[in-house]
């Protein structure tokens, strides 16, 4: 693949900038015009569909380099869970209401289409996992999957664990 023009690039790396320059939670338009940037540029559309949705900086790196034509840094897993920085009890605790709290209207929401209930024939909706909300930090839900609250789906989808045993952080 040619590199896209001067221009193009340039857009490419100011958008990027801004993004990181950004908090989460004001970044959303700046990560749709970058979408639409890679698009212009030329970029696989489900690559771009992965690193939008994931919203991860390392990954976004990566994909400049690729789209100046230049060779990708190498991808580094995350950090074990033993060298991660200790999350705040109280955020773990308000990041899983939040994520309970959502999954919930994600299932209101699901049950309230056409073709759910026994009138209809169709089968309930359950939704089994989701990806959290970008407003917490990944670490507090990376920490949240590894103290046993919720379970890694992939892609970066999260599931609640059924347990009801009382766990105190």
């Amino acid at each position: 693949m040619a590199p896209p023009p001067e221009s193009l690039l340039a857009e490419i790396a100011a958008k990027a900038q801004a993004i990181e320059t950004s908090d989460a939670a004001t970044a959303g338009p700046h990560w749709g015009a970058l979408h639409k940037l890679l698009l212009k540029a030329k970029v696989d559309p489900k690559a771009i569909m992965r690193l939008v949705a994931s919203r991860d900086l390392a990954d976004l790196h990566r994909t400049l380099s690729l789209v100046r034509g230049e060779e990708p840094p190498a991808t580094i897993d995350a950090p074990p869970a033993a060298t991660r920085k200790a999350v705040d009890p109280a955020a773990m605790h308000h990041a899983m209401k939040i994520f309970r709290r959502r999954v919930k209207f994600a299932q209101l929401d699901a049950e309230s289409k056409l073709g759910v209930g026994p009138m209809s024939g169709g089968a309930n909706h359950r939704i089994q996992s989701m990806v959290p909300p970008r407003e917490i930090p990944i670490e507090v839900w990376e920490a949240l999957a590894d103290a046993g609250k919720l379970r890694r789906e992939g892609d970066g989808f999260y599931a609640i664990v059924d347990d009801n045993s009382d766990v105190h952080w």
